[in-house]
């Protein structure tokens, strides 16, 4: 049988970082897009028709 060295678990505890990392900063993201869209739902309940007149008229490449 081979020994190992240890530097699979070395190895392991590096990609397990990385996962952590990415996956925290999808989660940050995620959490950026519900807290506009929570903001411009508000807004566009308290000022439906300037809401309505920047997204027709302002961005209207969209």
């Amino acid at each position: 049988m081979v020994k190992s060295d240890g530097s699979d678990k070395q190895h392991d505890t590096e990609v397990e970082l990385v996962a952590r990392e990415v996956f925290s900063s999808e989660k940050r993201e995620d959490i950026w897009a519900i807290i506009i869209a929570v903001g411009i739902f508000f807004l566009s309940t308290a000022f439906p028709e300037q809401i309505h007149n920047f997204f027709t008229k302002v961005l209207f490449l969209f």
